[in-house]
């Protein structure tokens, strides 16, 4: 990978570190990754746009770097590779990075294909595609004992956004997924960039700070405070709390990746504590900022 990557980039490394097919280097005291662009191929040009606004911005990222052929990917056995130059290095994530981003990315400019305003769509065929292959996916205890709950949190995610008929057209620069662990690595990086609205980003953060088992019920309501979230907002970010993406991340990993299935240990087992995090997003809604939203009756008895 070495050559590959001195071929295409002009480079000349020395040192080459792999870890789980992403391949770090330093050069001239600047630090590179690269790595599998997993997205769709067509939003590369879109992500690139976003990188260079974000620049114009200046708002903090990590870059997309161009092979010598004036390229975002390149091909190493027809698996296409991105090169990112590390601005952010290694900075540990928490709620402020969230709020920095939100607030320096209003209105910002970006392609169509990179709006996720289509929640209800996009949910709903995830959910098709597990009942679809469930007899795979009940071949393993865990998942057989378990699934049948989750497609209910994230049938119940669906009918609580249409049933409440919300208007939502304010957008922020947002992420794929939040994962707190790889900090910087993942949180900068533009090929898990998308547009949405800023509930998406904090309902990420607080289900990451879940598997971690790292929640506070009182930062939780600090946070709150501070986003200052429009009713339609806390019905938006109660739905995509409701939606068990932590769970079907994981149900991923075990279908493609062939991973354990114990992953979902972590999670299956706490149940209640996970409601009891939406229950709180209510109460904070309801009893502090007194906006009245429609409660989930299994979930929050009045």
């Amino acid at each position: 990978m070495k050559n590959v990557i001195n071929y295409n980039y002009g480079f000349n490394i020395l040192e080459l570190y792999n870890f789980d097919n992403t391949y770090y280097f330093n050069s001239d005291n600047n630090n590179y990754y690269f790595m599998i662009y997993t997205r769709n191929i067509d939003d590369i040009e879109s992500l690139l746009n976003l990188n260079i606004e974000l620049r114009n911005r200046r708002v903090h990222t990590n870059d997309i770097v161009l092979n010598k052929f004036k390229s975002p990917i390149t091909l190493v056995d027809n698996i296409p590779y991105i090169l990112i130059k590390e601005n952010i290095v290694n900075k540990q994530i928490d709620i402020n990075d969230i709020f920095y981003i939100h607030n320096n990315t209003i209105n910002i400019k970006c392609n169509k294909n990179l709006l996720r305003n289509n929640l209800i769509f996009l949910w709903e065929n995830k959910i098709d595609f597990y009942e679809r292959n469930i007899n795979d996916l009940n071949k393993k205890e865990l998942v057989y004992n378990s699934i049948d709950y989750y497609i209910g949190l994230g049938e119940n995610a669906i009918s609580y956004l249409i049933n409440n008929n919300i208007k939502i057209n304010n957008y922020v620069l947002s992420h794929t997924r939040i994962n707190i662990l790889k900090g910087s690595l993942n949180f900068y990086n533009p090929i898990y960039y998308v547009i949405d609205n800023r509930t998406r980003d904090f309902s990420e953060y607080i289900k990451d700070l879940f598997i971690i088992d790292k929640v506070d019920s009182n930062l939780l309501f600090t946070y709150l405070n501070y986003m200052n979230f429009s009713r339609d907002e806390y019905i938006l970010l109660i739905s995509r709390m409701l939606y068990p993406s932590y769970y079907f991340d994981l149900i991923d990993r075990i279908m493609f990746n062939n991973e354990n299935e114990k992953l979902l240990e972590n999670i299956i087992n706490r149940k209640e504590e996970y409601l009891d995090i939406i229950r709180n997003i209510y109460i904070h809604a309801n009893n502090i900022r007194r906006i009245n939203i429609p409660y989930i009756e299994w979930i929050i008895k009045k």
